[in-house]
């Protein structure tokens, strides 16, 4: 039984990070798998066979490891793999992650907001976003089974909230 999740997140960005350095920041793939603590390698390859065929010509396509906990203090632990597909946007970021059990997860990265001098952006309503400033939104479709559900929200909101703090210090 599958169920699907929408999850923003929304991050203000320092006034000394530009909104080019940010994108700059999220076209670089290496270094935004590198920032997701739980990934311990990762290597260029090719599309899965689930992927769409405008995914398969336009995505950079990694396979990623990480370390995942199932108890708390890293009693038991093991590597999972899966693939990912990397596409810049002139705003930001696309990728879509397809990890075994059937997790598969759409995340899109934007950098958002106005920069000194210019007007502010119109903003959805409920977002909460900064009226001044840039921001990160993050915008993530995941679908998985029932009861992996709270497992891999867990997992993807830790490892998040680090590449965030990671990425706004680096930039």
């Amino acid at each position: 039984m599958e169920k699907r999740s929408f999850i923003t997140n929304i991050t203000p960005l320092p006034l000394a990070i530009s909104r080019e350095v940010a994108v700059s920041f999220l076209h670089d793939h290496v270094e935004m798998i590198e920032l997701n603590p739980l990934v311990i390698r990762h290597q260029r390859t090719t599309a899965p066979p689930n992927a769409t065929p405008e995914e398969v010509i336009n995505c950079n396509w990694y396979e990623i490891t990480d370390v995942i906990n199932y108890l708390p203090g890293g009693m038991v632990k093991s590597e999972l793999s899966y693939k990912g597909g990397f596409y810049d946007l002139p705003d930001g970021l696309q990728t879509h992650i397809f990890a075994p059990a059937g997790v598969d997860m759409k995340t899109i990265w934007r950098v958002a907001g106005n920069e000194p001098g210019e007007p502010p952006e119109p903003v959805e309503l409920g977002l909460n976003v900064p009226k001044d400033g840039l921001y990160l939104r993050e915008d993530v479709e995941l679908r998985c089974n029932v009861f992996l559900m709270n497992f891999v929200k867990r997992n993807l909101k830790k490892s998040h909230h680090t590449l965030v703090k990671d990425l706004i210090t680096k930039a």
